[in-house]
């Protein structure tokens, strides 16, 4: 992985708690709760495993 990156990927995890906490502090906890929980589920299916197409047509 290129170092640029993975300065990428953890500048955006830093960038995404920063606004957790500004949104948790702004709005609480059951306003950003059910947000979050969306944006945990999309990722898991975002992320889920794809089977492979490696059989022929």
């Amino acid at each position: 992985m290129p170092v640029t990156t993975f300065a990428s990927m953890i500048l955006a995890v830093i960038a995404a708690s920063g606004l957790t906490v500004w949104a948790l502090a702004e709005f609480g906890l059951f306003k950003v709760l059910p947000a979050l929980i969306a944006v945990g589920l999309l990722a898991r299916w975002g992320l889920a495993h794809v089977p492979g197409d490696d059989e022929p047509a």
